[in-house]
């Protein structure tokens, strides 16, 4: 049986896994620099990368840093954290060994289309905040950015931006945020609701999108839940590859050409949407027993 930590642990471990963070992403970081450098990019002006050759040759370098990035900053640093501190007492710290049960994904699923009217709704509200002209500056380009890198000429290159794109950031952000941020915050507050929303609001600010923020953030809370109430991080993670799949595949099959999100307008079918699902989504949590053996919230 694990132990749960005392405070004093719990605050040593949160500044072991952040001085992990910090020294690895910045490893990461002069890895990436040096990479670009022996392939004559400048990575000062990211957008104009895409102006300098080839686009399937800048699609690749991204691909290369965009993994460099998550492993550095989310996957080693998690395992580093494992081995050195938690290994002894939890060799199975990160609850991988065993799958999800069926029934726990069908509710899981369930309750992620259930959410998508409250993301369009906190997508309508991101977009009332004002943002400086640098910040949409950064939007802007990075929306082009994104595009273009998701404007893919072969099956392979679809391929790789699943497992670039979709794959190891599921793996690894859920690894770092759900496995260790939330568990670490709810430890330290004693309150799983507001551990819960505030490593959702950790995970989409550090996607630094300004844009996406709040629809990020909810999209965040959902997948913490879901681990909270499953004790199963292969829930979160498969859910967030299937999220950042449906991104990377919709311009390649040609059932959308961009992945920018278009104006929501506050109506009453956005707010019908919300009431229903908000009755569902209540419903299916009061019931959530039937799909879970482990139900810490009443």
């Amino acid at each position: 049986m694990i132990k749960k930590p005392t405070n004093t642990n719990n605050k040593t471990e949160i500044l072991a896994i952040t001085l992990l963070v910090i020294l690895l992403s910045l490893t990461g970081t002069v890895l990436n620099f040096t990479y670009a450098y022996a392939n004559d990019v400048s990575l000062t002006n990211i957008s104009e990368i895409f102006n300098q050759g080839s686009t399937s040759d800048a699609r690749q370098f991204f691909r290369v840093t965009a993994v460099v990035h998550q492993i550095f900053t989310f996957i080693l640093p998690c395992f580093f954290f494992w081995w050195i501190i938690k290994r002894k007492e939890a060799t199975d710290y990160f609850n991988l060994r065993l799958g999800p049960l069926p029934k726990a994904l069908v509710f899981s699923f369930l309750f992620l289309f259930i959410s998508l009217p409250f993301v369009h709704l906190s997508t309508w509200l991101n977009q009332l905040l004002p943002l400086p002209e640098w910040a949409t500056n950064v939007e802007v380009d990075t929306a082009k950015m994104i595009s273009a890198l998701l404007s893919v000429d072969s099956p392979m290159e679809w391929i790789l931006n699943l497992l670039v794109i979709a794959a190891i950031p599921a793996i690894g952000e859920e690894l770092f945020f759900r496995g260790i941020v939330q568990t670490k915050l709810i430890n330290y507050f004693n309150s799983p609701h507001l551990a819960i929303w505030l490593g959702a609001f950790f995970f989409s600010a550090f996607h630094f999108q300004f844009e996406g923020l709040f629809p990020r953030m909810v999209l965040g809370a959902v997948l913490g839940y879901l681990y909270y109430w499953s004790n199963n991080l292969w829930i979160p993670i498969i859910l967030h590859f299937f999220n950042n799949a449906i991104l990377v595949s919709a311009p390649y099959f040609a059932i959308s050409e961009t992945v920018t999100a278009t104006d929501p307008q506050m109506d009453w079918e956005m707010m019908v949407a919300v009431i229903g699902a908000g009755f569902i989504g209540y419903f299916l949590i009061r019931n959530r027993n039937l799909f879970f053996d482990k139900n810490p919230i009443a």
